[in-house]
């Protein structure tokens, strides 16, 4: 049975009835790369940010664009600069991202970088760069995009940085995810949740043990796209970051893959939201999870959260290793 599609064509004036949030969720649903655009102030010190929006344009001449917020400190100063850099950040540099997009002013001193012929800084141990001209300045409503010519540019075989639904992703950690399901597999799929700084345990009635929302618990075959579903159901609201754990139960054989997010909800509309508790880190009754290979997910997230460094976890529920999002994937 084929599912309809209804298209809702609205004028400027229709605009102010969609909730911006919302838009923004759903402008967030496409997969993108992470670029650090970097330039120089007219006395010479270097300016950066991090973006999404970018793409190319043409091939003869080479051209690609970026589209920068009107509202950002940074936007005059692009806008008049004679040029920029494109710097597509590999898998291993979600830090880096993380730190051009905040307002710190030392970013140039955190990270290796090199000037490009142009003299814009190009960072160390990215993707691709390009080395850009400015071409056109067009106004595009809270924005303005900045069309550049390519004068050089340089690429490598490292995987880049993904981007979705507000959360970054490895592509090849996402790939050894899918590998160590394995087609046919009943797999735990979930996620370990944040909302207001407090994790979101739930309570399973038979039981009586807190677990971590997942789906396929029930030993039918979870997928994230199940988990969502299931969160969906809920009237629950959940960004996904990043893979967290992939791991084989040892007895039974089952497999697990949990993530990390950002969540909210409103209790009065969540369905059995009694099952539902937030605790804060110092506050998990550990002596009541469901499984000792939760107790251990849970406390590695708790230490991994603290210092803000996070790893996926790969092997049983016994044993296994930690692989941070900072090491090279050479397989």
């Amino acid at each position: 049975m084929s599912s309809a599609v209804t298209l809702v064509f609205l004028s400027v004036t229709d605009l102010s009835q969609f909730d911006l949030r919302h838009l923004r969720s759903a402008f967030g649903s496409f997969l993108t790369g992470v670029t650090v655009v970097t330039t120089r102030e007219k006395s010479g010190t270097p300016r950066g940010f991090t973006a999404n929006s970018f793409t190319s344009v043409s091939l003869d001449p080479p051209m690609l664009l970026i589209c920068i917020d009107k509202s950002a400190e940074s936007c005059d100063v692009f806008t008049e600069s004679p040029g920029f850099a494109i710097n597509v950040l590999a898998e291993d540099q979600a830090e880096t991202s993380g730190l051009f997009a905040s307002k710190r002013t030392d970013k140039f001193d955190a990270v290796q970088w090199t000037g490009s012929q142009s003299g814009f800084p190009l960072l160390d141990g990215v993707s691709a760069w390009f080395d850009c001209k400015r071409h056109q300045v067009v106004d595009a409503g809270d924005h303005v995009i900045v069309i550049g010519e390519v004068s050089a540019y340089e690429f490598n075989d490292r995987i880049g940085l993904g981007y979705v639904r507000g959360g970054y992703m490895s592509l090849s950690l996402e790939r050894s995810a899918a590998k160590t399901a394995g087609a046919g597999s009943s797999a735990v799929v979930g996620a370990i949740i944040e909302i207001d700084g407090k994790i979101w345990l739930e309570k399973n009635s038979e039981t009586g043990k807190f677990q971590v929302p997942a789906s396929g618990l029930d030993y039918t075959p979870g997928s994230l796209n199940r988990f969502q579903s299931y969160l969906m159901e809920k009237n629950i609201s959940a960004s996904i970051s990043s893979l967290f754990a992939v791991f084989e139960s040892e007895e039974s054989g089952q497999q697990s893959i949990y993530y990390r997010a950002r969540g909210e909800f409103s209790r009065e509309k969540v369905q059995n939201s009694e099952k539902i508790q937030l605790f804060g880190y110092d506050d998990i009754p550990w002596d009541n999870i469901s499984s000792d290979a939760l107790v251990i997910m849970l406390k590695r997230y708790v230490t991994e959260s603290r210092r803000q460094r996070f790893g996926v976890y790969f092997g049983s529920d016994r044993d296994g290793s930690v692989k941070t999002l900072s090491e090279n994937d050479d397989d």
